[in-house]
């Protein structure tokens, strides 16, 4: 064989095996701060160290920062992890939750301290065995996760209202009907998905199931439209805006019997 065709193929071969090495998931909190002393920018570490314990979740993505590899061990779409399945087995199942630990072991480190993992998991599974328990009750329970539940639509706007001090909302009334429905989807319609358990279940997600609407966003949109049609005092037409969904639904799923 050619020697420099041997060389390259020697190359080749150590690249992928050392790229295979860079992508697996580290199997302890342990190798992942050990991995992350080496993939984290100085200028990150430097932040992390000066950074309360509660605020560290905010420099990761998707947490308003832009680091990703803790993200990409804990992410829901990663079945392989594991540290996520090392977390989960110490009853961590928030992938925020995880993010979090693993940030707070590292911060430990950076500091020169030998981080306690056991006393860093506990204050997380506390909350976590908590939540199990509301979940128990969540299609009837007011609070899930310490955040309120409305149980309706004017409910809704009662708690939206509180949010909202009086110059967003008449900038919410200068936009046209689509425009705020537009803007607030993945902004405040997320949050209300996300918080008000409109994914996993709530009291809140059943008032819609009962009126024959499933998907969150759905709901979601509902909720903006209408809660603009409330603030500029017009008709809500509730019945209205179910029927579109649910006309929408059908329509798609007679689309895909003819595929």
């Amino acid at each position: 064989m050619n020697r420099q065709l041997f060389i390259l193929i020697i190359l080749f071969l150590t690249s992928q095996f050392v790229y295979g090495q860079k992508i697996k998931t580290p199997k302890d909190i342990q190798s992942a701060v050990t991995y992350l002393q080496t993939d984290c920018p100085d200028s990150l570490k430097l932040t992390i160290k000066e950074t309360p314990d509660d605020k560290l979740i905010n420099l990761c993505y998707p947490w308003d920062g832009k680091y990703k590899t803790i993200f990409e061990w804990t992410n829901r779409d990663n079945k392989k992890s594991r540290i996520k399945k090392y977390l989960i087995d110490k009853g961590i199942t928030s992938n925020k939750h995880q993010q979090t630990i693993i940030l707070i072991a590292f911060k430990q480190t950076l500091l020169g301290q030998v981080f306690n993992e056991e006393e860093i998991i506990k204050p997380y599974k506390v909350i976590e065995n908590k939540w199990r328990e509301e979940d128990k009750v969540r299609f009837t329970t007011e609070s899930i996760r310490g955040v309120y539940i409305p149980k309706g639509l004017e409910d809704c706007f009662k708690q939206i209202d509180s949010f909202w001090d009086d110059s967003t909302k008449v900038q919410v009334k200068q936009w046209t009907e689509k425009e705020f429905s537009v803007r607030a989807h993945m902004g405040f319609g997320m949050w209300m998905r996300n918080n008000w358990q409109l994914w996993g279940g709530s009291r809140l997600s059943k008032y819609f199931n009962d009126l024959g609407i499933y998907h969150p966003d759905d709901m979601s949109g509902i909720i903006l439209k209408s809660y603009h049609r409330y603030l500029s005092e017009n008709e809500i037409k509730l019945e209205e805006q179910i029927k579109y969904y649910q006309d929408y639904w059908e329509n798609a799923n007679e689309q895909n019997k003819k595929k």
